[in-house]
């Protein structure tokens, strides 16, 4: 029988209570399964570790054998679980079921079979190594390499060498070999959990920062998408006039307004869709007729302004000369449109040439009528 420290055992029973809290935690905030499975399988450790605690001075241990045994197992399903868990495939529930009153009828066997607790931990300290290299192994499927994967496997290698060197070292010790290690192995086994919940809590920190980065990624393209659809027409994808009063003002150029001629007789005679293809099409034809810097502005329902920064009059009234010709529809519906022009020398001055271009524009189109 290996004497046990019973300070040793009571710090990894609070260490472990400790990983069960903080995984809890987390799994509770990020409802992640395996999280929440890592934490459970910490608080069957727990459980496992005062087993132990208790039975050291216990007049009848075996009870507490069997505690530990299957509050062993369940840390050792439930740490499986969530490793399966964290690539992607689950643990199928029913074969849990199945294995439960498997692993009662086991563990009641090893502990009538066992003399003592060194031979029962033998054989558990084999069961123990054989499923850490399972859990080691369903880890090395991740092909994303982080650091929190790399601080889980390192204790989980550790942890599989102690438990198998364990079977040797019990077994010398109950042939009378005296192993000072095993005195205090409570606190290596200590250092090993410690280093892979600090592993678990590393790989769901990181978890956390992808799907926080995910989460500013989404909110940006929603952001953008927003003002897309604030800063642009949807009839003609030309900018809005929310638009404009964003537009950097350091520049020097000309504007143009642009109406379009008779448009509620098309509606009237034609429909609204007709109306909406008037209005495209005159979109269409402002574009042919303005640089890839220029900005188009639908100003209103009918109307368009157009801001061409760094262009001299003569050349933009040159373009647009021949905007009022026939403008046809997808439909077949023609249209012409009324323009007026003006210059500005700089940011403060481009209020009043809209408003002269906007003159020009009514006179022509007034002109326009009584022809």
């Amino acid at each position: 029988m290996p004497d046990f420290s019973p300070v040793a055992v009571t710090f990894q029973a609070i260490g472990t209570l400790l990983l069960a809290l903080v995984l809890g935690q987390i799994a509770r905030t990020f409802g992640w399964r395996y999280a929440r499975s890592w934490g459970w399988a910490w608080a069957a450790m727990f459980v496992a570790i005062m087993a132990i605690r208790i039975f050291i001075s216990s007049a009848r241990p075996w009870p507490w054998w069997l505690v530990y045994l299957l509050a062993q197992w369940v840390f050792l399903a439930l740490l499986f679980a969530g490793c399966r868990d964290l690539v992607d495939d689950p643990l199928p529930l029913k074969l849990l079921g199945y294995a439960t009153p498997l692993a009662l009828a086991l563990a009641i066997l090893i502990v009538i079979a066992a003399p003592d607790f060194g031979a029962l931990f033998m054989v558990e300290a084999a069961i123990v190594a054989v499923v850490i290299v399972a859990c080691y192994l369903t880890l090395g499927r991740i092909t994303h390499h982080s650091v929190g994967w790399h601080m889980m496997r390192l204790p989980l290698a550790l942890m599989a060498i102690l438990y198998f060197a364990y079977v040797p070292l019990y077994a010398y010790q109950r042939r009378g070999i005296t192993i000072p290690y095993l005195d205090s192995s409570s606190l290596a086994d200590l250092l090993a959990a410690i280093l892979l919940g600090y592993g678990m809590v590393l790989i769901a920190a990181e978890e956390a920062q992808r799907e926080l980065s995910d989460a500013v990624s989404a909110l940006q393209i929603a952001r953008d998408q927003l003002a897309i659809k604030a800063n642009t027409d949807p009839l003609t994808a030309a900018l809005s006039r929310h638009a404009f009063h964003a537009m950097p003002r350091e520049m020097h150029g000309v504007v143009v307004m642009a109406d379009v001629d008779r448009l509620k007789r098309i509606n009237d005679a034609e429909g609204h869709e007709a109306g909406d293809e008037a209005i495209r099409s005159v979109a269409n034809a402002i574009r042919k007729r303005i640089r890839a810097d220029d900005l188009l502005f639908r100003w209103g329902g009918d109307e368009f302004l157009v801001v061409m920064p760094q262009s001299p009059l003569d050349l933009v009234t040159q373009r647009f000369a021949t905007l009022h010709d026939d403008i046809t529809t997808p439909r077949g519906i023609t249209c012409t449109v009324s323009w007026g022009a003006a210059a500005f020398p700089n940011a403060d001055a481009i209020d009043e040439a809209i408003r002269e271009a906007d003159r020009i524009m009514y006179s022509r189109k007034a002109a326009a009528r009584a022809s």
